[in-house]
């Protein structure tokens, strides 16, 4: 796999050159040498196996939701978050210009990511295309540009037309101009609790799990509530071999670290099990 800096350190993504992962890491790191992998468990285990310094990894996005997948992979492999970063998402509708948009140049089938699919949901519907999961954007820009097919076209980034000679047939295709995606910088190793390097500040990401009775969601939330905590983000998952039981994600921001670790404390007393995922600074607003 060919990375840009080779002198800069080895940062993971999912995806193909030319995915917004990997714009997402050159805008962090400019240096970074940028290591694509066809999927996050592939990205996750590159970093666990330390073949890699860093993964960057996308967990939520304003209009298309959780990237559940991701959440599965933080849980199930000794990584933690460290810092998080937003990243304004542009999406365009590329051709391929050998193909074009087939007969009468209209397009029949977009094919992409499931999320980008999701953020460009109204657009595609208004088209009347039939949207087509693929494993991301790049590699579906990639592939058109392979093998062009009539009728045939893709949701990428503009910097994947340029990559790969595809034109761009409509841009800013998203739902609603505010589209963000969030991105996680991750390093190997479990969370350190509390945090060591004086971070007043900032957000902690973990999973909980609940005693299978009344009132134990309630009371782990209530931990949050009587502190004052804010709860930026609260979904669920199912719990392997545990049917219909369920693991808890949470993040939560805190300016004043004592409120925070005394909320962890109160939390491990009433739930089943509790696992920190990472404490790390806000990331600021993107540029509109």
């Amino acid at each position: 796999m060919q990375s840009q800096h080779p002198g800069g350190r080895r940062i993971a993504y999912q995806g193909e050159p030319g995915a917004f992962s990997e714009e997402m890491i050159v805008a962090v790191d400019p240096t970074a040498s940028p290591v694509p992998f066809p999927t996050f468990g592939l990205a996750v285990g590159a970093l666990v196996r330390a073949a890699v310094e860093l993964a960057v990894l996308p967990v939520e996005n304003s209009l298309g939701g959780v990237v559940q997948e991701v959440s599965d992979q933080l849980t199930e492999h000794p990584v933690h978050i460290v810092a998080e970063h937003l990243l304004p998402v542009r999406h365009c509708l590329l051709v391929s210009p050998a193909a074009g948009a087939g007969a009468g140049g209209r397009i029949t089938r977009v094919r992409s990511h499931p999320q980008a699919l999701a953020q460009c949901r109204l657009y595609l519907e208004r088209i009347g295309a039939v949207p087509e999961p693929a494993e991301d954007t790049a590699g579906s820009a990639r592939a058109l540009a392979d093998r062009p097919e009539p009728g045939l076209a893709v949701i990428a980034s503009a910097a994947a037309a340029r990559r790969y000679g595809l034109v761009v047939a409509a841009a800013d295709i998203q739902d609603h101009p505010d589209n963000t995606t969030r991105f996680v910088t991750v390093a190997r190793g479990p969370a350190p609790w509390p945090p060591g390097d004086g971070l007043a500040r900032g957000k902690v990401s973990l999973t909980v799990e609940t005693a299978h009775r009344p009132g134990s969601l309630h009371a782990a939330l209530g931990v949050f509530a009587e502190r004052r905590l804010n709860l930026t983000r609260l979904d669920a998952r199912p719990i392997r071999g545990r049917s219909f039981e369920y693991r808890y994600y949470l993040d939560f921001e805190y300016d004043d670290i004592a409120a925070a670790v005394a909320a962890l404390a109160a939390l491990v007393a009433v739930a089943h099990a509790v696992r920190v995922l990472g404490t790390y600074p806000c990331a600021a607003e993107p540029p509109g």
